[in-house]
């Protein structure tokens, strides 16, 4: 058993997101767990997310407007400016179940051996329907082996010590994947773990950072090691494993092309149907990446009733 967490800081950034930040602000005040601070950083959005906010009378929000820098360096400021031991982040244009918090926190006070939680997720679009669900690994092993290709820890629903992050930081030379940088170096320092229920609802949008885009930063950060894995495999399981992760991070985020040569060296089913897709013209291959197929295709057959009535009452609220 952990020791009690009393009082928790809500960190959410914001740039020019006045359309959607009001419900996620309000997913985060109509919480279970009362004693938090929500500290909103504006990142000099030009829209009227000042005025907005300025409406919300609830002592428990903190709302600072900066120069314009960027998420990372938003997130950093943000941080050092948290009062809390415990900083749990949120997006301006997603929605957190309002169990989210008092869940994190009880799986906390439980496992004081846990340093980052974060928990599985609902992808919505702006009209509000549900694209798929994502359940990503569990447990700290399942999570940091699932990093080599993904980063499966949702970022805006996450929970986290201070103090680790704040002697860490994150890398504001990342105008992307500025988390998955950040989590992908503290992987072997930290302990990871995503409670299996589905406590936040993730928003996708053209002109946010959930929305696919231009994902090379990740190539080389991840291809590196994993190449230097090949290497010095020493056993032809390992080889294989390492063969199989290259070939999935060319297909992601480097060169297709390059991936077909690691994908015929480390044979599967579903190695065998990448392998076709990568032979669709570019336009084709990036919409057929974007669809994100293999996370409908699970989420097609899962009852989502009660997920679509907590979804249209945190849009609603």
């Amino acid at each position: 058993m952990g020791s009690e967490i009393k009082f928790v800081s809500v960190l959410m950034p914001t740039y020019n997101c006045s359309r959607y930040i009001i419900p996620a602000v309000r997913s985060i005040l109509n919480q279970t767990f009362r004693e938090f601070e929500l500290v909103i950083i504006d990142d000099g959005s030009g829209d009227n997310t000042e005025e907005l906010i300025s409406q919300i009378k609830d002592s428990r929000v903190r709302y600072i407007k900066t120069e314009h820098k960027g998420l990372a360096a938003a997130l950093n400021y943000g941080i050092g400016i948290c009062e809390s031991d415990w900083i749990a982040r949120m997006d301006s244009d997603d929605l957190n179940s309002r169990y989210r918090l008092e869940k994190q926190i009880r799986f906390l006070e439980q496992n004081s051996d846990y340093d980052i939680v974060s928990s599985w997720s609902v992808y919505f679009n702006d009209k509000g329907r549900i694209m798929f669900l994502l359940k990503p690994p569990v447990s700290h092993n399942e999570i940091i082996e699932a990093m080599n290709i993904h980063n499966p820890v949702n970022h805006s629903g996450v929970i986290y010590r201070k103090k680790i992050i704040s002697e860490n930081k994150y890398n504001e030379n990342y105008t992307t994947n500025e988390d998955y940088e950040l989590f992908y170096r503290l992987r072997d320092y930290v302990r990871f773990y995503n409670i299996p229920e589905f406590l936040v609802y993730t928003r996708i949008r053209k002109n946010s950072n959930t929305y696919p885009m231009n994902n090379s930063n990740l190539y080389e950060m991840l291809f590196n090691p994993a190449f230097k894995n090949l290497i010095e495999a020493k056993s032809k399981g390992q080889a294989f494993y390492w063969t199989n992760i290259i070939a999935w991070l060319n297909y992601f985020y480097g060169d297709r092309k390059n991936s077909r040569g690691y994908f015929r060296k480390s044979a599967s089913l579903r190695n065998y149907l990448a392998y076709i897709t990568t032979f669709l013209p570019s336009e084709y291959f990036h919409k057929f990446i974007s669809m994100r197929l293999r996370y409908r295709l699970e989420s097609f057959f899962v009852n989502k009733s009660l997920i679509r009535q907590e979804l249209n009452a945190l849009l609603n609220q």
